[in-house]
C-alpha cells in the first residue's frame, strides 16, 4: 500500500509564557479549528494508520483533537525530528525507522518544518497556515520527490 502522508500545523497556541515556547497551549480559536477540521476528516470516514506528534504541548493538544476524528486511531506517538528546527530529511527517516513508510499516516508539526517538509516530497512549498492540513500521496514511499499534494485545507475553509 502506498504512503497517504497528512501533514498538519499545529493550531492557533498562545504566547510563550513563564515555561516557554515547549508549553504554549491552543488558544480557544486554535481549539475550534481543529474540532472542525476533526468534524470534517470525520465525515470522510478519516482512519489513519500511525499518527506522530512533535513533542511540544500545542502539537500533542492538536493531535488529540484530530484523533477523536477517528473512532480506532492508533496510540499518538512522540518523534522528536517533528520539532520546527529539524531537517525533513530527519522526518523520512525517522518514518522508515519506525517502520510507516507505507499505509495512512498523520504528522502533527510546526512552521516551517510542516513547508520545508512539503517542498522536499514535491518539489514546491505549501502554505501551512497554523490549522492547515496537506495530504501527500507518496507511491514509493517517505522519499524525496516521491510525493504529490492531492489536498489542503486551510483553516478559513473549515
Amino acid at each position: 500500500m502506498p504512503l497517504v502522508l497528512d501533514v498538519l500545523r499545529h493550531a492557533e497556541a498562545e504566547p510563550a509564557g513563564p515555561a516557554g515556547d515547549a508549553e504554549r497551549a491552543l488558544t480557544p480559536a486554535g481549539r475550534r479549528a481543529i474540532e472542525a477540521l476533526a468534524r470534517r476528516l470525520a465525515a470522510e470516514g478519516w482512519r489513519p494508520g500511525r499518527i506522530f506528534t512533535s513533542p511540544l504541548l500545542r502539537a500533542r493538544q492538536t493531535a488529540e483533537i484530530a484523533r477523536a476524528a477517528s473512532p480506532q486511531a492508533p496510540v499518538i506517538e512522540p518523534l522528536e525530528e517533528l520539532r520546527a528546527e529539524r531537517e525533513p530529511a530527519d522526518v523520512l527517516a525517522a518514518l522508515a525507522a519506525a517502520r510507516a513508510g507505507d499505509g495512512h499516516v498523520l504528522l502533527v508539526t510546526h512552521q516551517p518544518l510542516a513547508g520545508r517538509l512539503a517542498a522536499l516530497l514535491t518539489g514546491s512549498e505549501t502554505p501551512f497556515k497554523p490549522g492547515t492540513l496537506a495530504r501527500f500521496e507518496c507511491p514509493a514511499g517517505s522519499r524525496p520527490g516521491g510525493g504529490r499534494l492531492v489536498m489542503s485545507v486551510p483553516p478559513a475553509a473549515r
